[in-house]
């Protein structure tokens, strides 16, 4: 019998941020909200607390003639991110926030572009804002406390700004730059409704409770991490732990115990392998994790006994991981189901608040990304004959258009339609989508073959000695578009085998490795899609805060300490 797939949960409409915050701090109020870290101990703080400060800093800078204006937020994930970010869409004005990764001179060029009137930052972000125009309003993370207090003090005096704020739901709410991988930035504009619209159909489909809490690791200031990893636990009454760094990501997990967790498929490749590499390390593992498999798979619900040991690594409570902004391999995806944590898939653009399409708790795939959410209606645009052609959608969370720039955005949005630009496969027995590449970086031969990047890289990329890679068609001496492949090693995987990536003695023995690893995809693939030429790079990659490859960045394409050679069938 097939499985529904369509079945959605009873979520009331949420129009705007106010709407959503006034709700949950009514529903939730002795609930928490967040977890902190407070001198060296775990602090909670409730919804009443949090409805609070929201809006005594609302307030406060209603006060400084804010109301109505453009305010720019940057710094890492904190609770003084996530009280900004409120106390600007629920109470004072249009919210633009920036990539903490940003350069000054990034930051002084969007910041005129977008017209902003403040900046709420980060102490460490200082020395970035310091060009801004006088005219500018700076005002650092750490003086949050007496704003609030300054705030609430003109509240109690009979200041009314919070209280009698408007918000209309389709007008501009976030204006938020994109860091795509094909093309410069654009300011996408974003309504609360469009926002909202999203929020609530990802929770028609993927149910989140008060038991829940999510550990944020991916910047907020992304539409990924703030749909998923901010809003749809606080519209829920789940609550919110912030990830200190990469690099104490494990502790944190035993520090915080999330239930779900909101991730890019670079980050779970890495914890997968640590994981394998752990097993294989010990004397008999790679027969025990076999053993463990092949029970787990005979007994799911005995799942998470079975690997009691990994899911100690994720903290002990983990339930579900939501993956996104890129596809997972498949076999990552069904080993982390395997060892008893349900995988769901997700696929959207800034353009579209984010998400279009997610796997639900009624569905779930390592091959696609799931069905369009309720309320968004998506087709293949001139699919070939395979079934490929351009996804295109409308619904209420496709943008309001790009910031002062009508002609991106008539470039996009065509009779109603937004085109994504992504290549996808529709599946009519299921429902789901699978996304197969980009149309702007698919490789056309001479001859008129189409090939995608994205399937090379996946045949590539399953050699252990291949960290990262990107391919893309370059003309070669008979004037036919070659397929090439630029690698980076995998410096951990070379240094087992016995080679130091960095020795120039090691060089040929280090390129014969990934010469292999090439034949090894090519013998995957069809003649007319074989990799003519590879480039080893010396330097990583250039990618954007969601670890996804720049491919038009120069330094991507050319990596002038790089090993070129052709490539053998």
């Amino acid at each position: 019998m097939k499985k529904n797939t369509n079945y959605v949960y009873d979520i009331p409409q949420i129009l705007t941020l106010r709407e959503l915050l006034e709700r949950s701090a009514e529903l939730y109020a002795e609930l928490p909200a967040f977890a902190v870290r407070a001198a060296g101990e775990v602090e909670e703080i409730n919804y009443a607390d949090f409805y609070a400060d929201v809006a005594g800093l609302a307030t406060y800078l209603n006060s400084l003639g804010l109301e109505g204006k453009k305010i720019a937020l940057i710094g890492k994930n904190c609770y003084a991110w996530a009280l900004s970010y409120f106390a600007v869409t629920a109470g004072c004005g249009v919210v633009v926030p920036f990539d903490k990764e940003y350069k000054a001179g990034e930051v002084a060029n969007l910041a005129a572009d977008a017209g902003i009137d403040a900046i709420l930052y980060a102490p460490d972000q200082t020395a970035k804002v310091e060009g801004l125009p006088e005219a500018v309003v700076r005002l650092p993370f750490d003086q949050f406390p007496a704003c609030i207090e300054a705030g609430t003090k003109r509240m109690e005096e009979g200041d009314t700004s919070w209280a009698g704020h408007k918000i209309d739901p389709h007008a501009l709410g976030v204006l938020i730059y994109t860091s795509g991988t094909t093309g410069v930035a654009k300011g996408v504009m974003l309504s609360q409704y469009n926002i909202c619209a999203d929020l609530c159909g990802v929770l028609r489909v993927f149910h989140v409770t008060t038991d829940d809490r999510t550990l944020s690791v991916l910047p907020m200031h992304h539409t990924y991490e703030c749909l998923a990893g901010f809003l749809c636990p606080l519209a829920s009454g789940a609550s919110i732990a912030f990830n200190e760094s990469i690099r104490t990501i494990q502790a944190d997990f035993a520090r915080y115990q999330p239930t779900v967790f909101i991730a890019v498929p670079l980050l779970l490749e890495k914890l997968h392998a640590k994981i394998v590499g752990k097993y294989a390390s010990m004397k008999g593992g790679t027969a025990l994790l076999a053993t463990q498999r092949a029970m787990a798979r005979a007994n799911p619900r005995g799942a998470r006994k079975i690997f009691a040991a990994v899911h100690k690594v994720f903290g002990g409570r983990l339930r579900a991981i939501i993956c996104g902004a890129a596809a997972l391999a498949p076999e990552v995806y069904r080993d982390l189901e395997t060892f008893g944590i349900a995988m769901y898939n997700g696929y959207g653009l800034t353009e579209t608040a984010p998400v279009l399409m997610v796997h639900r708790d009624s569905y779930r795939s390592a091959t696609d990304v799931g069905p369009a959410l309720p309320g968004v209606a998506a087709k293949i645009d001139e699919p070939n004959e395979e079934g490929v052609g351009e996804l295109i959608v409308r619904g209420p969370n496709v943008m309001l258009g790009y910031y002062n720039n009508p002609d991106a955005t008539a470039e996009v949005i065509r009779d109603g339609w937004f085109h994504t630009g992504d290549l996808a496969r529709y599946d009519a027995k299921t429902g789901a989508y699978a996304i197969v590449g980009r149309c702007k970086t698919m490789i056309v031969t001479k001859n008129g073959k189409k090939i995608f990047p994205e399937e090379i890289e996946y045949y590539v990329g399953q050699s252990p000695y291949v960290a990262e890679c990107m391919a893309f068609g370059a003309e070669g001496k008979d004037g036919d578009v070659k397929v090439t492949v630029s690698i980076y090693p995998d410096a951990e995987a070379l240094a087992a085998a016995g080679f130091d990536p960095t020795d120039v003695c090691c060089a040929a023995e280090v390129e014969a490795l990934l010469r292999d690893a090439v034949k090894a995809a090519n013998r995957s693939l069809p003649a007319f899609k074989h990799i003519g030429r590879m480039i080893v790079r010396r330097e990583p990659f250039v990618k954007t805060t969601t670890q996804k490859i720049r491919r038009n960045a120069p330094e991507n394409l050319a990596d002038p300490a790089a090993n070129e050679s052709e490539a053998e069938a």
